[in-house]
């Protein structure tokens, strides 16, 4: 029986309740905290509600006589002092929201697309870059009014979808304001097919859902799939880029907000307009220069929130400082014109007047499906793709930055899910793209903002501005819109060609100028076909320049196969100066094998061996290409072609070419028929990777001097099980002492026989067991007959065959130590001798010339595994010196 747990009593001083306590409970999603009872508080102030639940097991008669419940009034004070502990966080975020809003709001279309306030007096114009030049009037009332709605609309879906879809529990919401430029690109096409009239806007609109839908839909596929780091592979410097052009387009169009006309020569007429506008922005740059740490990071972070926010009274304070009216101000367009039906009185009817509005609801009635054009869609086709294509980069920094920011663990496949959502959402209304904003959610978690409730505050906040924010915005001079439009866009701009110099190459560098002029002089679809073009030059030239494809090359001297028990003659001819593994030359190749470096790497080749001196040209060549990543068509050609010309003009009789792997080069095209035609180990041949190379390559060395040294009549007499009933124990004892003597040369037969006279005869069938990975090494056995197999259990599983004359378990009985793999029989009838521990230490005692045999053994194995082919390729730590 489980022992009751009596509910823990505390006295109604020592409970200390903070909103940090209050914003905690909320955090670990306790249901009962505003019921709470004295039994979920410690002495600390911390609500053990939670657990209590769990950790106590009374009856209900039992907790309603030892729990005493807080008194209503007391609960009800906890209740709004959470809700005032997150009102600062959830206003400050709503007037960002109204903020961000206004200026961007009024840039969605082009300014020459005139709202009918300006149509009959001011002269304003825009081009598209390529001769179009926009002059006409918008169709409906209030441009900058529906604007400003797009915005919050789009805010207030992405909210809402973010609090239920998202795991994170403070973020923020935003329409995707860098879409801006793409905007203004999708109205300067559908009125080059429709016109200034409402049927371009109906069209525009469509593109508009379109895109988000495209958008949410790719979100929504990439989490859905798992295929969420598929984002992190577009080019970095292409990315850069498109962020310095984006900065300028935004502070050109701050500017063309507060001048309310064209960037060009009409801008020394509205100078008044744009010195406030300098003067403001040239204020913030000194602040944060002046508020900036040791290692050039801000002290303030709100500094410049905070400074958006006040250029509005200081504005007003300088107007009224001056004697200047506001109505003086408003006719020399220092404010925006009436955004909304509603602005005028700024009384409270006023301001609810957009609730029975039509102007309101226009933008869910301004699509008109029969009055598209879908030629105007065709066209928009390559920038809806450019569109899509930007607005995926920023969800992949946003999200693991403001997790490490929040301490959150979040999954970046399930907060594309949730992108994908919003989006998709947004778009079936006309809306524009969203996202989770980095900078505001920050803004929100460090100012207490936490919990569904408060998001859904922040949701319901922004959806009143979505009725009145055009009415505030009335009141709002541009030169606030404008400061703030031309200090983002500087920033963009100075993260993208300042930020970035000296973290790049000089031709990536070069890239993201190209793409920041392009996209200033052409547009966004040019910019990104420029950063495609930069991405692709920028891969061959580096591929080329930074990346040799011949990653180094050397003699086989001092390489060894896992060939290690041919026969005293066979070694002699490979350590020959004459005839050895001198005679071998091999180069590894690297990286990716195109048409831009295929004569780089066939010349470099050539010269390697043309550099041996004069009557010591190699006799056989091994190419390895494991660490190639790629062939494609052009060089699989040249590798053909630098086979012919090693064989025909350097005199190569041999070159072994190693793919790395068992499904062969990494090309769509099979050179491994072409390649492997040897005949009499002459031409060219395949193997699958260096230590089936080396051993060919020996082969060959061997063959050259004697062919029939590749036959070991010793080894091959024994590999057939069908003789095992005519070969006596005498002969097969004989057998062994041959191999054993392999292994020692310079010793007599008699030590050798001595030394086997410690050993015991074992047979084993297939499937048999000799010993597990990590068991006590208590034996070192030679392989007589059959066939063995050595298995790493925890490390994917690696494999080796252990060849006939192999003496195994040799170093763990030195050592003491435990078996480094398991051993698993092949075939049935295996022979194997056996040196138990035991004879060991009766050989170490009494015999120590035989345990000096064991000795030298070990060495010789250690020796050739540290030579071995796979250790010494171009690095190694196990020099054998």
């Amino acid at each position: 029986m489980s022992k009751e747990i009596p509910p823990k009593r505390v006295a109604p001083h020592m409970v200390s309740p903070t909103t940090r306590l209050l914003r905690d409970s909320m955090l670990h999603g306790n249901p009962d905290f505003y019921g709470a009872t004295d039994e979920e508080f410690d002495g600390n102030g911390s609500n053990n509600g939670v657990n209590s639940h769990l950790s106590i097991h009374a009856t209900n008669s039992t907790r309603k006589r030892s729990i005493r419940r807080r008194p209503l009034l007391h609960r009800q004070w906890r209740s709004i002092e959470s809700a005032a502990s997150q009102l600062p966080a959830i206003a400050l975020v709503t007037l960002f929201h109204l903020m961000v809003g206004i200026p961007f709001g009024v840039s969605y279309f082009p300014v020459g697309w005139k709202s009918s306030t300006f149509a009959a007096g001011d002269d304003i114009s825009t081009s598209d870059g390529e001769g179009f030049v926009m002059d006409g009037t918008f169709p409906i009332p209030h441009k900058e009014a529906l604007g400003i709605r797009m915005f919050l609309f789009s805010t207030i879906i992405g909210q809402l979808t973010m609090t239920y879809a998202s795991n994170f529990r403070n973020c923020i919401a935003l329409q995707m304001v860098e879409n801006v430029p793409f905007c203004q690109s999708l109205s300067y096409i559908v009125i080059s097919h429709q016109g200034y009239g409402r049927e371009a806007l109906s069209t525009l609109f469509f593109l508009f859902g379109l895109a988000s839908v495209i958008v949410g839909a790719v979100f929504y596929t990439l989490g859905r799939f798992e295929l969420g780091k598929v984002l992190y592979f577009f080019p970095a410097h292409v990315l850069v880029g498109c962020i310095g052009g984006i900065g300028v387009f935004i502070a050109k169009t701050g500017l063309e907000v507060t001048a309310n006309a064209s960037f060009g020569m009409v801008f020394f007429e509205k100078m008044p307009l744009l010195l406030v506008v300098f003067g403001f922005e040239a204020g913030l740059r000194v602040l944060n220069h002046l508020t900036k740490d040791s290692t050039g990071t801000s002290r303030y972070p709100l500094l410049s929130p905070i400074y958006f926010c006040l250029i509005t009274p200081v504005f007003y304070l300088g107007i009224w400082a001056s004697g200047i009216s506001v109505e003086t101000a408003f006719s020399e367009g220092y404010f925006f014109p009436p955004l909304d039906d509603s602005s005028g009185d700024g009384s409270v009817i006023s301001f609810l007047s957009p609730l029975w509005s039509e102007s309101t609801w226009d933008i869910f009635r301004i699509v008109d499906f029969s009055t598209i054009s879908w030629a105007a869609v065709t066209e928009s086709i390559p920038t809806m793709v450019a569109l899509v294509l930007f607005s995926l980069i920023h969800v992949p920094i946003n999200i693991p930055a403001f997790a490490v920011s929040s301490d959150a663990d979040v999954e970046i496949n399930a907060e594309l899910v949730a992108h994908g959502y919003s989006n998709g959402i947004v778009g079936l209304f006309g809306g524009l793209q969203n996202y989770m904003a980095y900078t505001q959610s920050i803004i929100y978690y460090k100012s207490g903002g936490n919990g569904r409730a408060s998001s859904l505050a922040v949701a319901g906040l922004t959806s009143v501005l979505f009725f009145i924010g055009p009415s505030v915005a009335s009141y709002m001079p541009r030169c606030m819109a404008g400061t703030l439009l031309l200090h983002c866009g500087i920033d963009l701009f100075l993260e993208g060609v300042y930020d970035s110099y000296g973290k790049y190459d000089y031709l990536e560098y070069a890239g993201i100028w190209a793409i920041t002029v392009v996209m200033t002089a052409f547009g966004m679809e040019a910019a990104l076909l420029m950063g495609a073009v930069s991405a692709l030059l920028t891969y061959a030239i580096q591929s080329v320049t930074y990346l040799s494809p011949v990653r180094g090359s050397m003699t086989a001297a001092t390489l060894r196969s896992s060939e290690w028990n041919r026969s005293p003659e066979a070694f002699n001819v490979l350590d020959s100066d004459v005839t050895g593994r001198v005679k071998i030359e091999v180069i590894q190749l690297q990286g990716h094998l195109f048409f831009g470096n295929i004569s780089l790497f066939g010349e470099s080749i050539k010269k390697i061996i043309q550099s041996n001196p004069a009557g010591k040209l190699p006799f056989i060549v091994i190419i390895d290409f494991t660490l190639v990543l790629g062939i494609d068509s052009s060089a699989a050609q040249a590798i053909i072609k630098l086979r012919d010309q090693l064989s025909h003009q350097l005199g190569t009789k041999l070159v072994i070419f190693v793919p790395g792997s068992a499904s062969g080069f990494p090309c769509e095209i099979n050179i491994s028929e072409q390649l492997n035609t040897a005949r009499n180990f002459s031409g060219s041949h395949v193997c699958e990777d260096m230590d089936q190379a080396l051993i060919y390559a020996e082969d060959a060395l061997i063959a050259t001097v004697n062919k029939n040294l590749l036959y070991d009549s010793i080894k091959g007499s024994f590999l057939s099980n069908d003789q095992k009933d005519i070969i006596s124990i005498e002969d097969e004892k004989s057998h062994a002492i041959e191999l054993l003597f392999r292994k020692c040369p310079g010793e007599s037969r008699q030590v050798v026989e001595k030394f086997l006279s410690y050993f015991t005869r074992e047979t084993y069938n297939k499937g048999d067991v000799l010993w597990k990975q990590g068991t006590k090494s208590d034996s070192a056995k030679l392989l007589v007959s059959g066939d063995l197999i050595s298995k790493l259990e925890y490390e994917a599983e690696t494999t080796e065959t252990i060849s006939i004359g192999s003496v195994i378990g040799e170093s763990g009985l030195v050592q003491g130590s435990n078996r480094n793999s398991t051993v698993y029989v092949l075939v049935d009838n295996t022979v194997l001798f056996s040196l138990s521990s035991e004879a060991w230490e009766i050989m170490k005692k009494d015999d120590l010339q035989s345990a000096q045999l064991l000795y030298s053994i070990v060495v010789r194995y250690l020796t050739l595994r540290v030579q071995h082919v796979s250790n010494r390729i171009f690095e190694t730590r196990c020099l054998p010196i």
